[in-house]
């Protein structure tokens, strides 16, 4: 129970010193983003220090320690926000803008009654099969460029050419199934 008591202070010791320098380092790294997603990401770096609490009560540089975790947290994030980006497809951004802008209750309205299910099996009978197979394998597989091109014994130009006109066929699809 001692060395409990011993890890509690030697925690609050450590986050009452270097918490604030932590968030604005966070801040900074992640250059204008909400203030939200730096604090999430510094207290991210605090629940590693009470992970691995035994081994930085004798760490030589806690302070570097401190500020290469709160790093390593940032690019955690910009990687799934990269990886979130790749996958989806926004049909557009200006046309719920335009719909929240003239009218809050036909935007809920339209939300309300949008079987996404449905939009998405109609989207997708639309595809040739090569287009469904590209598809899947990218979107909903994750298949890299590279592992994609082999697959098909494609350039990674083509698989990228291919992949580029098959978001725009989704979405051109997903705007006609929308708006007719």
């Amino acid at each position: 129970m001692m060395m409990l008591r011993s890890n509690e202070t030697f925690f609050e010791d450590v986050f009452r010193r270097y918490f604030t320098r932590v968030l604005n380092y966070c801040k900074r790294l992640m250059r204008g983003q909400a203030s939200e997603l730096a604090e999430e990401c510094a207290q991210n770096t605090f629940v590693q220090v009470q992970e691995n609490i035994t081994v930085l009560q004798a760490h030589p540089n806690l302070a570097g320690w401190l500020y290469k975790t709160a790093r390593n947290q940032v690019n955690a994030y910009y990687r799934e926000l990269y990886r979130r980006r790749k996958y989806e497809i926004a049909i557009s951004d200006s046309i719920a803008n335009q719909l929240k802008v003239s009218s809050c209750e036909l935007y809920e309205v339209l939300i309300g009654t949008l079987d996404m299910n449905k939009m998405v099996r109609h989207v997708l009978q639309e595809l040739s099969r090569v287009e469904t197979e590209f598809y899947v394998d990218y979107f909903k597989d994750r298949l890299s460029i590279h592992e994609i091109s082999q697959k098909y014994n494609l350039s990674k130009t083509a698989v990228t050419t291919r992949i580029y006109r098959l978001r725009k066929k989704i979405k051109q699809t997903a705007r006609q199934t929308l708006f007719g």
